[in-house]
């Protein structure tokens, strides 16, 4: 038994090593400053006073907390010089700072340090994670509102009995009238309210933050809350601390509610008229399931093959904690426990048993389908499924609300549920610890995925900072009091962010919020969105004697530019760039017949 404490203490503190590390190459990543279309709104947003930050955000559709801590956080990196992109990005890395030091304070106490390890190697290399370590939006602050709620709702759950877990291991050789008083005053609810109080207001305010995040949080929260409403029912424990669960989720509530009345009914309003995301499909879940498990190695089947892989060992694992977690209870006898090898001591113990002051959840021990087990192993398997039920659940609700209203679930929305799904894989796989041969296989075989992932997203962002040293070279080409067009109302954001001349879209108008957040954007004509109507705007840009530059992207570019050409506007390419993930090209507009 030492040896195996041993080598996965080692194993876990490797992982937890190991992550801090990569954590902390993501941290070097953030020095680059380019920014996609959602990060330019984020530093807009933050750039605002709080005010019109909140007035902003409103009328918006993610909540505020997430803009406001942004806010705060650049602050004093921009005192020092930093660039505000690269402060930004820092900010997006403290979220999985904070998962490393739970893991490290938390996990270790909770599940061991094992799972503190493998689980902080998780968060940062499966699919999809690392990129958002250094994105500017909100998803990685949310993942671990969430991850820390139900880390507390869990402790809340076992808090005050792990020491009596140890105890009725040792029954025989313990001193009856000790477990007895023990557990008679934990049947009577006599625990360390410290503890609870602590895991109460933590669970609390974590959630209520989490739901002021992201609204996909927010479904995630309440998942978290049904969670812990089972769990105490399956502990037989629901009457006693119903009124400590109710008063956290009205408080919960309450907290939101303001928000809730506001500004929520508002926005669901303006999305029913109108909004961006797509039709979803039944086709659609196999998309979740690529998101969640898809590596990105270079072959494509080979990707395939090993999302299969994972998912089958993710369901696997699942399907036994299923089995595991919601067995059946119920009180043992003498007969029973000494079939376990519990040793009684006379007539005590023998009464102990018969009057029902030990119950099987008392003794630590588990009757399931294999009559066997513990109940710590048991209360894990069921916060495991705890954990995947979150995310299932907020996928529920994305499709139900898209089906019932209008599409309003996209993947990227799962990320919030992430970090409790991939907690609970750890668990999981931490109840296989006595069983070496098949634990190694599969820590390898996730160390490859993990790594690889990894690899491929400090690959992209060393290539995204390279593109970048290249389109700020190209930006020094225009000057302050120069025009710019561009055809495409991304980009147009984009410019606006490092740029301070007037920036006009062609053929469209750009979002009223982006021209709020940097009023230097414009449409180039307003109400008559035609090819005539264009050309004579741009022919007075022209006439005002300043230098005019189009920022052309996509295939469109081409065809605008014949336009121009038939109406005597040349068009002259400078040059070519690329910010994160918008190429497109510079020219400089001048009348041909000069």
């Amino acid at each position: 038994m030492e040896h195996k404490k041993k080598w996965d203490e080692m194993l876990g503190i490797l992982l937890l090593a190991l992550s801090a590390g990569l954590l902390g190459v993501s941290a070097f990543l953030c020095a680059g400053s380019d920014l996609w279309y959602d990060e330019v709104f984020t530093m807009g947003l933050a750039s605002r006073p709080f005010g019109e930050l909140v007035s902003i955000t409103a009328r918006d559709v993610h909540p505020p907390l997430y803009y406001m801590l942004v806010k705060l956080l650049i602050a004093v990196p921009g005192k020092i010089g930093m660039h505000q992109a690269a402060a930004a990005k820092l900010v997006s890395v403290l979220p999985f700072f904070f998962c490393l030091l739970y893991a490290f304070l938390k996990v270790k106490k909770l599940f061991g340090m094992f799972t503190a390890g493998l689980f902080s190697f998780l968060i940062l290399t499966m699919p999809q994670l690392a990129d958002y370590t250094v994105e500017v939006r909100m998803y990685g602050w949310a993942l671990f509102f969430v991850t820390a709620g139900m880390l507390h709702a869990y402790e809340w759950v076992s808090a005050g009995e792990r020491k009596n877990e140890d105890a009725s291991l040792s029954f025989g050789k313990a001193k009856i009238k000790a477990c007895e008083k023990e557990f008679t005053q934990e049947a009577k609810g006599h625990r360390k309210k410290n503890v609870r109080y602590i895991n109460w207001c933590a669970m609390t305010g974590l959630l209520l933050a989490a739901c002021y995040t992201h609204y996909f949080a927010c479904v995630a929260a309440g998942m978290v809350y049904l969670y812990l409403w089972i769990a105490l029912w399956q502990e037989q424990r629901l009457k006693e601390e119903g009124k400590a669960f109710m008063l956290s989720g009205l408080l919960c509530g309450a907290g939101y509610l303001p928000w809730v009345l506001a500004v929520v009914t508002r926005q669901v309003g303006q999305v029913k008229e109108n909004y961006w995301i797509q039709p979803l499909s039944w086709r659609s879940l196999g998309g979740c399931v690529k998101f969640l498990f898809q590596p990105f190695f270079s072959h494509k089947t080979l990707n395939i093959i090993i999302a299969v892989l994972l998912f089958s060992c993710y369901a696997a694992l699942f399907v036994w904690s299923v089995f595991r977690g919601c067995g059946g209870s119920r009180r043992i006898g003498l007969k029973d426990m000494v079939s376990r090898g519990k040793d009684f001591e006379g007539i005590k113990g023998y009464n102990a048993v018969r009057k029902g002051l030990f119950t099987q959840k008392d003794c630590g021990v588990q009757t399931d389908l294999w009559g066997k087990g513990e109940l710590l192993d048991r209360r894990k398997a069921f916060f495991s499924v705890g954990c995947a039920g979150v995310l299932a659940g907020l996928v529920a609700f994305g499709f139900l609300a898209s089906f019932l209203i209008r599409p309003v679930f996209v993947y990227r929305y799962m990320l919030p549920a992430l970090g409790v799904f991939w907690l609970g894989f750890a668990v999981m796989v931490s109840c296989y610890l006595n069983k070496k041969y098949m634990v190694m296989p599969l820590m390898a075989f996730l160390l490859v995925i993990g790594l690889r992932n990894y690899r491929a997203f400090y690959g992209e962002e060393m290539w995204k900072k390279i593109q970048m040293d290249g389109a700020e070279g190209v930006f020094s080409q225009i000057e302050n009091e120069d025009i710019v067009v561009c055809n495409f109302d991304q980009v147009q954001a984009m410019a606006a962010y490092y740029l301070p001349n007037e920036i006009y879209l062609w053929y469209g108008e750009p979002e009223p919020l982006v021209c709020q957040m940097y009023p230097q954007s414009h449409g180039l004509v307003e109400g008559e969105f035609s090819d005539e109507a264009g050309i004579r705007k741009l022919r007075k840009l022209l006439d005002s004697g300043r230098r005019v530059w189009f920022m052309g992207s996509g295939n469109a570019r081409d065809e605008i530019i014949e336009k121009w050409e038939r109406a005597g506007i040349g068009a002259d390419e400078q040059a070519s760039a690329m910010v994160e993930r918008y190429w497109f090209n510079l020219y400089k507009i001048f009348y041909e017949n000069e």
